[in-house]
């Protein structure tokens, strides 16, 4: 018996449960805007209108934005909805276009980015700025995922929703801005220029997707993005004297370097939960049922099974932590000489609450060294919105309806979007691309072969547009 006690007590401290997710329910008087977008037509549109949407090279460096601007304005043009083109530099523009409403409620903005990461053609299957579609329906070329793929569902909502004559209660915004993929000088330049005139209340934007087989296998997660960790970007400068590589004297700046990094690498920081991973966790739990069930839909439990299998993989772990990643190294220009001064890139992200400062005053006691100092390139405060909101749940609902063994959850994202720039002004933003991708296609994001299924792309005009008309349209006149 006395053996047994551990486990009792173990129970029943893991009786409360985070409860089942109730997403509500869709105006049934929108039933008919919403099935317009189902048809077929509607989807072999989408699909041939994104083909040339990846055959734009937007490519960041150098960006060349307004061309994908000026794609995105022709359709809209075509629909008579007026748009303009706005540049923070010659070429490198944005897109601003609006749908007007009677103003009961303020605007919604439909965001994305126009510019793509730099693909090496000689790496891929298929050409990366081909937009070929192939006999099984993948649409390949880079921004298919990220995130030429939203952009243009955006763009289509907003058509759709003039077309059908949608009867709207909010402003809907369509924004597609450049150089996210650098310095999101594009948000910043709308931000300082335009946000008064846009004042949206609601965003959507990258940040998460749905994930099949991504816990238990059969399983979609569709991960809706809440909250964003903070960053801190470091030069890590350490300093000796110079000399001849010949012969190794202590106290040379190279060996400071590594000395310190060994340091940093030998850090563990605490785990630290954040409520939206116990809550997708939880809806997890309440899907799949059973032992597993039991145990991920409660708290105790969690902590006590879960967080071991978590930490272990980078993904949740860089969720649950404040991270400092070793990015890149400089300073050496021959092998024989031993130079002054040599550097590490720190990139560090951190959890909401944590303050970018204060982790470089805990990283200068770690390293302990007088010569070695640290350069601040870039910091920002982690933000988030909360999930108990209509749209998230409009989001959350549409992403799983009719569809087996599929449930959404709220995530903090280990990176950043331009969301970043607009919770602070008093936006709640939810990351989210409605598609269901393999582990395997997702990691073709910023790498090799990016692609999209004509599928995906069908479901995801879907799902976006049906989540804008519940909470955008309006019964009266």
């Amino acid at each position: 018996m006395r053996r047994l006690l551990p486990v009792l007590a173990l129970l029943v401290c893991a009786c409360a449960t985070i409860p089942r997710a109730d997403l509500g329910t869709s105006p049934p008087e929108f039933a008919t805007f919403r099935d317009a977008v189902k048809t077929p037509d509607a989807g072999d549109e989408a699909i041939r209108l994104l083909s040339g949407y990846l055959q734009v090279d937007t490519s960041n460096p150098p960006g060349n934005e307004t061309l994908g601007a000026k794609y995105l304005a022709g359709i809209l043009e075509k629909e008579g909805i007026a748009s303009e083109i706005v540049e923070f530099a010659p070429g490198r523009g944005s897109l601003m276009a609006r749908l007007k409403g009677n103003g009961t409620e303020k605007p919604l903005c439909l965001l994305s980015h126009l510019d793509v990461v730099p693909a090496e053609a000689k790496n891929w299957q298929q050409p990366p700025f081909s937009g070929l579609i192939d006999k099984d329906g993948m649409i390949w070329g880079r921004g298919a995922l990220d995130m030429k793929g939203m952009g243009l569902l955006e763009t289509l909502t907003l058509v759709w929703l003039k077309r059908l004559h949608v009867p709207l209660k909010r402003d809907v915004i369509l924004l597609a801005v450049g150089d996210e993929e650098v310095d999101n000088r594009g948000m910043l330049h709308v931000v300082e220029k335009y946000w008064t005139q846009i004042g949206c209340s609601h965003v959507v934007n990258e940040g998460g997707m749905g994930i099949r087989d991504a816990m238990t296998p059969g399983q979609t997660i569709y991960a809706i993005s809440v909250a964003e960790k903070g960053l801190l970007w470091l030069k890590m400068i350490a300093h000796g004297k110079a000399g001849h590589g010949s012969t190794p004297i202590p106290g040379r700046a190279p060996e400071r370097l590594l000395k310190a990094l060994d340091k940093i690498r030998a850090r563990h920081p605490p785990a630290i939960w954040h409520d939206s991973m116990r809550e997708t966790l939880a809806q997890v739990g309440h899907d799949v049922g059973g032992v597993t069930g039991y145990v991920l839909k409660r708290p105790t439990l969690q902590n006590w099974l879960a967080e071991g299998q978590l930490m272990a993989n980078p993904g949740p772990a860089a969720a649950m932590t404040d991270t400092v990643n070793i990015t890149g190294f400089g300073g050496a220009d021959e092998p024989n000489v031993v130079p002054a001064d040599v550097w590490a890139h720190l990139d560090c992200r951190l959890l909401p609450g944590h303050k970018p400062l204060d982790l470089l005053a805990d990283l200068q006691k770690l390293v302990d060294d007088p010569n070695i100092r640290f350069e601040v390139l870039h910091k920002a405060d982690a933000n988030e919105s909360p999930w108990d909101d209509p749209f998230y749940r409009a989001l959350a609902r549409h992403a799983v309806a009719g569809k087996q063994n599929a449930v959404a959850g709220p995530v903090l994202s280990p990176g950043f979007t331009d969301s970043l720039h607009l919770r602070p002004l008093g936006a709640r933003a939810y990351g989210f691309v409605p598609f269901a991708t393999t582990q395997a296609e997702t990691g073709s994001m910023h790498g090799e072969n990016e692609r999209v299924s004509s599928e995906n792309v069908r479901d995801g005009l879907h799902v976006l547009f049906s989540a804008v008309v519940d909470v955008a349209a309006t019964s009266g006149n």
